[in-house]
């Protein structure tokens, strides 16, 4: 079995291809996290931030993104919900 050589060029671009899928996979939690949360927008941030934090760094940037990402989008649907009952309190009184 032949060993298999590859040139910077290409060991780089593996790299990179396989830290934008990684990026992909955790950009999704944000995404269908803040789909479900009707806060999309900040979801499709999110992912879009894992991507290209992925791809430029690895791991070292997609993970503190995507937790940044889904706890921003937990903190902004835990305060639509609040401000939705208390217009619905007031309306009720």
């Amino acid at each position: 079995m032949d060993a298999v050589q590859l040139t910077s060029r290409e060991a780089i671009g593996m790299v990179i291809l396989i830290n934008v899928v990684i990026g992909i996979a955790l950009g999704l939690i944000p995404l269908l996290f803040g789909h479900f949360n009707k806060q999309l927008k900040l979801g499709l941030i999110g992912i879009g931030v894992t991507v290209v934090g992925g791809a430029l760094f690895g791991v070292l940037l997609s993970i503190p993104a995507t937790v940044i990402f889904t706890y921003l989008i937990a903190r902004r649907a835990k305060a639509a919900r609040i401000a939705t009952q208390s217009l619905e309190n007031d309306e009720s009184n």
